[in-house]
């Protein structure tokens, strides 16, 4: 067996000899399937990455239950997707993963708000107004929420701003001055906030 020098080399070496090596043990398969993606991933190889994260949503697709491994890999897969720019169908992943997100018991409140976030953002690029404001609306209504039962009492005013002031674009793009304005102001009422 060759030595094995270099990062991409050793991704390389795991891939060939995942599925046998890990074959009756589909959760370690789907981990390191996810590891090697998110590897590839930082290295700049988006394509490795999404082939990487499809074959850890195959791994996720095959539990009898379905579970929060599932929505992340839709995640990484749209992630990859959004990098290889396919916007179009990476929102389409990303609604999966938010909608079974929303139905899995293990998921934290934090991934649906940076799913909705993210929805937001790409449905603004695309320039659907409407559905990245209902997103977006969203996200800051969740956040709003998790903050509050957050038992340490943390508060991100920083993050709340910027989805204000996300918010307050889309309501100016569209015409709703006196929202946009509104929304403009407690967004920077809140940057003040997030100084102290």
């Amino acid at each position: 067996m060759p030595v094995v020098t270099t990062e991409m080399e050793l991704s390389a070496a795991r891939i060939r000899i995942l599925p046998q090596r890990y074959k009756h043990f589909r959760q370690s398969v789907w981990q390191n399937y996810t590891d090697i993606g998110s590897r590839a991933l930082a290295c700049g190889d988006a394509l490795l990455a999404h082939t990487m994260y499809s074959a850890a949503l195959a791994e996720a697709r095959k539990e009898e239950h379905i579970d929060y491994r599932l929505a992340v890999s839709f995640s990484h897969v749209a992630h990859s997707l959004l990098l290889m720019n396919e916007p179009g169908q990476a929102a389409n992943k990303y609604l999966k993963a938010l909608s079974i997100a929303r139905c899995s018991a293990g998921a934290p409140t934090i991934f649906e708000i940076m799913l909705l976030e993210t929805l937001g953002d790409i449905r603004l690029t695309q320039g659907h107004l409407r559905l990245a404001k209902r997103h977006l609306s969203r996200a800051l209504a969740l956040r709003e929420k998790h903050e509050q039962a957050d038992s340490t009492g943390c508060i991100d005013w920083e993050s709340r701003a910027k989805l204000i002031l996300k918010l307050a674009h889309i309501s100016s793009e569209m015409k709703q001055t006196d929202e946009a304005i509104a929304l403009y102001e407690k967004s920077r009422a809140l940057s003040g906030k997030s100084a102290f």
